[in-house]
C-alpha cells in the first residue's frame, strides 16, 4: 500500500518543539511563552499550538494590579 502524501504546508516546528512550546504556553500563557523562548515565533502560531494541545486560554489581557 502506498503512503498517502500530506496536503498543505508542513508544520513549522517539529513535534518535540511543539510539545515544548505547549508546556510553556500552559505555564506562562502565549505572551509569556513568546518571551521565554529564544525562537522568533508569532502569537498566531502559538495560538494554533495551544488549540492543537487543547489548552484553554482566557480571553483578553489579565487585569492590572492597582
Amino acid at each position: 500500500m502506498t503512503r498517502k502524501s500530506w496536503r498543505g504546508r508542513p508544520y513549522t516546528f517539529l513535534p518535540a518543539d511543539r510539545k515544548y512550546l505547549a508546556e510553556l504556553i500552559r505555564e506562562h500563557g502565549i505572551a509569556g511563552a513568546r518571551r521565554q523562548t529564544g525562537i522568533p515565533i508569532c502569537d498566531h502560531t502559538l495560538g494554533k499550538i495551544a488549540r492543537e494541545f487543547g489548552i484553554v486560554l482566557p480571553k483578553g489581557r489579565r487585569p492590572k494590579a492597582a
